[in-house]
């Protein structure tokens, strides 16, 4: 299942029409257009992962609990999200992990 972080990082382009872009990331269509997902990584050794939006018609993927934090439009955009999140992290604490920071209480499976 995808849960949505309540202050999802967005770029430009899904900022003006958020819910719009999750609904598509959601509906486990194949779209013309996708989008990055940047979730918190399943394996505690990393930060975060990177998906492009197709991969989740992986049948993997149907199985496992994705914690979306950032959604881009492109692989540029979401690097730049990335990059964003990492310093809101560290301004905070220099030792703070995502999961702690990421509380799984700011995550709902509503399209919001």
């Amino acid at each position: 299942m995808i849960y949505w972080y309540s202050d999802l990082y967005m770029d430009e382009k899904v900022a003006k029409h958020p819910k719009k872009c999750k609904k598509r990331v959601t509906a486990r269509r194949l779209w013309k257009k996708s989008y990055v997902a940047i979730t918190l990584a399943l394996n505690e050794k990393n930060l975060f992962e990177m998906m492009e939006t197709r991969q989740l018609f992986f049948r993997r993927y149907a199985y496992l609990d994705l914690y979306v934090v950032g959604l881009a439009a492109n692989q540029k955009e979401a690097g730049e999200l990335l990059q964003q999140m990492v310093l809101d992290m560290w301004r905070l604490d220099s030792s703070v992990r995502p999961y702690q920071y990421f509380v799984k209480e700011k995550f709902s499976g509503k399209i919001e």
